[in-house]
């Protein structure tokens, strides 16, 4: 086991401690030995343990009581039960004074203590006493209060012997923390002021507010917060609240129990406890603020409370801290041209500390500004996807708004769209706009209109003029059936989005956003409760967020309040018909006459002409001939059966593209 890595033990310039304190606990036991079998003086100045020595040498046993105020009596107590593990002599001698036979297993006898030691008092045992309070000795009361068999904590025992250690009940609930510092993410100054903020006070509850809104915040927040206790010369032990809830299930000695262990670690190792509160873990939050409650080691929570819960913390002061952005780059810790676009990419990404070091290690043999700005931004908005991956459609189309063939009244909607996009760092920060409105800042569109006439060429075209990933979102990944995972489904989502700052595509949107129903059963009040969480998330999400629907008519009215844009698709025209039919075959497509004037004729929206034209190409090359008017025609007949339409072919009009 690595002696350095041990919290409990000294800095480098002290290494001579260990040894000093095993020297100290060995010339102890000798001494208890030798009372035992009769043989040391009576003086009671020998019976109480040393006192630090004058060059500031202190034992793990006297540090040991002064972290939970134990008496001389109970300090020898630990003392003797810890030589009984470690020491066959005094094991032997206590057998022989207790009438053991030397093979059976040998406690300490209660009674022997009190004839024994120093200063004894019967409350030693009482379970508000340190000794039982904090399970530093184990108690076998079967024979009777005087007749007790002491063992010592296996914990507490590696604490006296100066060997690294943790207590084994805590692992998989509670780790010392080894991250990253606050100065690499970025955040030392904050950290500092926390810090500052914290001196001559008792035991704070500190509370950094906004830490979970994403996997980088979670991070950052933890990173702060370890670094808060550094600065105020405490380690962090680090509690995951989940694994918390989950052990626990509600039983209350179990849960005092295990604060009760928490806070013995955290004082043997001298750190202070941080812990996470999940926003939408309402399942076990009673569970994590009453844990709190019975805590007393300093305290940091990341996330928020409920007042109520709050309400049940009288004896902590609270103190309350924003966690700020933890992608900020240090100003002139990189080349010019690297800052400004890491200046430009952080403000659309959050992205954890180690991958933006990638990420700026990825640019760092490129000298070109253009080409530095458009790898970085690449790099971080494929690092700041995260999980979304994992709960939406990524949507990898490479439509610009040339390849729109709509009106030019719904192509300048369109451009506003994406200019608001890309200037809203300006307007809300810069300019101050997002101090006087803290609602409503990201960008919500509806995009209504027929199937095919362009709704979702248009969100491909938004995004990648923001140079932004688009996502949909699978209605069926979201929507459930069981009460509240609808909510929670969602909650995951936009969190995940909001890393990225991705184009959102509800497809189909009245089947999510549809309108709140009178409530005549429980179904339905649950059923408006997705529609009023929906409008909450659309309306807070910082990113766009675009929903697609053939019936306008069918949405909540509220979410038509909250959205800002407005875009009617309209069927296209003959003149716009014919454009999209010439834009459906790529340069190496072979065609044979066309007659793109006949065609356009034909009643179809943009999404059904892209149908024929591609079912026509198939139709030629199984034929190994060129795509001409005939295969064409021949696909649209397929395509009108399929809508239950008649098909009328249309004259030509004595025009043809010409074959080549």
């Amino acid at each position: 086991m690595n002696r350095l890595a041990d919290p409990l033990l000294p800095d480098a310039d002290s290494l001579a401690w260990p040894e000093r304190n095993q020297r100290w606990l060995s010339q102890r036991l000798a001494f208890w030995c030798e009372r035992i079998d009769g043989h040391a003086s009576e003086d009671p100045a020998r019976l109480a343990a040393e006192p630090p020595c004058d060059d500031g040498f202190d034992p793990a046993a006297l540090r040991l009581a002064a972290l939970f105020g134990l008496s001389a009596f109970e300090t020898e107590l630990v003392v003797l039960a810890a030589g009984i593990e470690i020491d066959a002599s005094l094991r032997a001698a206590v057998a022989r004074a207790q009438g053991m036979a030397p093979s059976q297993a040998v406690r300490l006898g209660y009674s022997l203590a009190l004839a024994l030691l120093p200063q004894p008092h019967w409350d030693a045992l009482s379970p508000a006493g340190p000794l039982r309070h904090w399970a530093l000795l184990e108690f076998d009361t079967a024979a009777g209060f005087t007749q007790a068999q002491l063992r010592i904590d296996e914990r507490v025992q590696h604490y006296l012997t100066g060997v690294a250690a943790f207590d084994d009940r805590l692992h998989g609930l509670a780790q010392f923390d080894t991250g990253i510092s606050a100065a690499e993410a970025g955040m030392q100054e904050p950290a500092l002021q926390i810090a500052r903020a914290l001196g001559g006070l008792g035991e704070p509850l500190v509370m950094l507010t906004n830490a979970l809104q994403d996997t980088a915040h979670k991070r950052a927040g933890r990173t702060l917060a370890g670094t808060v206790l550094a600065l105020v010369g405490l380690r962090m032990l680090w509690v995951d609240a989940s694994a918390l809830a989950a052990t626990l299930v509600g039983d209350a000695r179990e849960l005092v129990d295990l604060a009760r262990r928490v806070d013995r670690e955290a004082a043997l190792a001298g750190a202070g406890v941080a812990l996470a509160v999940e926003a939408d873990a309402a399942s076990h939050g009673s569970v994590t603020a009453r844990f709190i409650v019975a805590l007393r080691s300093p305290l940091i929570v990341l996330g928020t409370l409920a007042p109520l819960q709050l309400a049940d913390m009288p004896q902590r002061q609270l103190l309350r801290f924003k966690v700020p952005a933890p992608q900020a780059v240090a100003q002139g810790a990189l080349p010019p041209a690297v800052q400004r676009a890491a200046d430009r990419a952080l403000q659309q990404f959050r992205v954890e500390p180690a991958l933006l070091d990638q990420a700026l290690a990825s640019v760092a043999g490129l000298s070109d500004e253009t080409a530095i700005d458009t790898a970085l931004w690449d790099a971080l908005r494929e690092a700041a996807r995260g999980g979304l991956d994992a709960l939406a459609q990524r949507i990898a189309g490479r439509a610009v708004f040339d390849d729109l063939v709509v009106p030019p009244l719904v192509a300048a909607q369109l451009r506003e769209i994406a200019s608001q996009l890309r200037q809203r760092q300006r307007v809300y920060e810069d300019w101050g706009f997002g101090e006087c409105h803290s609602r409503g800042l990201g960008i919500a569109a509806l995009f209504a209109g027929e199937s095919g006439t362009g709704k979702t060429l248009a969100a491909e075209a938004i995004a990648n003029e923001a140079r932004l990933d688009l996502y949909r979102i699978d209605l069926a990944s979201v929507v459930s059936k069981y009460i509240g995972e609808t909510e929670k489904n969602l909650s995951r989502l936009f969190d995940a989005a909001e890393r990225s700052g991705a184009v959102l595509l509800f497809d189909e949107a009245d089947a999510l956003f549809g309108k709140r129903s009178e409530v005549k059963d429980s179904h339905d009040r649950y059923a408006n409760i997705e529609v009023a969480y929906l409008l909450q998330r659309i309306e807070s999400y910082r990113g766009l967020a675009i929903l697609t629907s053939n019936l306008k008519s069918a949405l909540d009215r509220a979410f038509l309040r909250r959205i800002r844009f407005v875009v009617q698709f309209p069927f296209p025209d003959e003149a716009a018909r014919e454009q999209i039919w010439r834009r459906q075959f790529p340069p190496r497509a072979p065609l044979g006459a066309i007659d793109f004037g006949a065609l356009a004729r034909l009643q179809l929206s943009g999404g059904h002409i892209r149908s024929v034209a591609l079912n026509a190409a198939f139709h030629a090359a199984a034929r190994s001939e060129a795509i001409g008017q005939p295969a064409l025609m021949s696909a649209a007949r397929t395509e009108f059966a399929k809508l239950e339409r008649s098909f009328n072919p249309p004259a030509s009009t004595g025009a043809s593209n010409g074959a080549r």
